[in-house]
């Protein structure tokens, strides 16, 4: 009983939004019901939230979702750090995955051809030397990271802008599903439990998925958008921004161009990023899958890297077969883009 109102106590404090007193008072020794105090609520007020925060709890117990408080060992070390910390998190999937090593990916809900390679090389790289990926379960980027997360054996985290409860947004249904049955992840949130997408709550979101991580990493992001938000956030935060550099006339490239240009780590490979956390790079050959003919054309003229119209003009294909055929070497992960149409082999 003692620790089912303690869990109420913090739910009743998640309620109330005021994350910095909270963690402020929490820091000087005050139990969760000392805080609930010192915040002097009116009794109709606090008689409301108390009610609110019990249905909350046997919620959770209905539905299977842990409530990790600000004061429980299993709540993440490095987001406690931030100013802000959720007051409580709800959880689905497998907790023992917020002790991992970590890098938060984020980017445009729009990518580019360019954008998905470069997330697919750079995550894979990544995972394949145990570290994990933590984004915003958006489609676009966000959707990529995950998926090439659990694709190449490694783990992840989705920061939800929604309840846990809520499968948003709908295309992602699928990805929900098997980041849960996987036992390769968990979806966290600090929205109660069937809140549904609010624009405000996006923005409020990317202070998580900054805070979870030392190392953000902006793939393709315009000038003002959520990404940037969330490089905003990791900077206050006092951790490492990391930027895919792209084409000048891009729009998805302005925002990832200027971070370059104010400091933040140009990255063209994992191996970039390994290098912040002290890991010697596994050496590993791609084996090939069979080649169709079409296919084997394209890999034999790619020798060496080539402007993708120089491909097309020496394969000798139409434009609508050629895209088709570079689409499937993309997706074998035999293949990737350059900046400036550039493409090259993947092979070792």
């Amino acid at each position: 009983m003692g620790e089912e109102v303690l869990i109420i106590d913090w739910i009743l404090l998640n309620l109330t939004g005021r994350y910095r007193v909270i963690k402020e008072l929490f820091s000087r020794g005050l139990s969760p019901k000392e805080i609930v105090d010192f915040l002097g609520f009116e009794r109709e007020k606090l008689l409301a939230l108390k009610n609110r925060a019990e249905k909350e709890y046997k919620k959770s117990l209905d539905l299977g979702i842990e409530l990790i408080p600000l004061s429980s060992d299993e709540y993440p070390s490095l987001l406690r750090e931030i100013p802000d910390p959720p007051a409580l998190l709800y959880l689905l999937g497998e907790k023992v995955w917020l002790r991992s090593n970590f890098i938060s990916v984020v980017g445009t809900r729009k990518p580019t051809r360019y954008g998905i390679t470069a997330t697919r090389m750079i995550v894979s790289r990544l995972v394949e030397n145990g570290i994990g990926i933590v984004s915003g379960f958006a489609y676009g980027i966000d959707t990529v990271a995950h998926t090439e997360a659990l694709n190449g054996g490694g783990y992840t985290i989705g920061v939800l802008g929604t309840g846990v409860d809520v499968i948003y947004p709908k295309v992602n249904k699928g990805l929900r599903k098997e980041i849960i049955d996987s036992k390769r992840g968990c979806l966290i949130s600090e929205f109660p439990i069937g809140d549904q997408p609010e624009s405000w709550h996006f923005p409020r979101r990317n202070r998580i998925i900054s805070g979870l991580t030392q190392i953000t990493l902006v793939v393709e992001a315009s000038l003002k958008s959520g990404a940037m938000i969330t490089a905003g956030y990791a900077l206050e935060q006092g951790r490492d921004v990391f930027a895919v550099p792209g084409n000048i006339d891009s729009e998805n490239s302005q925002g990832t161009n200027q971070l370059i240009k104010e400091g933040a780590k140009l990255v063209t490979s994992g191996d970039d990023i390994l290098e912040e956390f002290n890991v010697i790079p596994k050496i590993t050959t791609v084996r090939l899958p069979e080649l169709t003919e079409e296919e084997a054309v394209i890999w034999n003229i790619l020798n060496e890297p080539r402007l993708e119209d120089d491909i097309l003009n020496i394969s000798g294909f139409d434009i609508s077969r050629f895209n088709t055929i570079i689409t499937r070497l993309e997706l074998k992960g035999l293949i990737e883009r350059l900046p400036g149409r550039i493409l090259k082999r993947r092979d070792g």
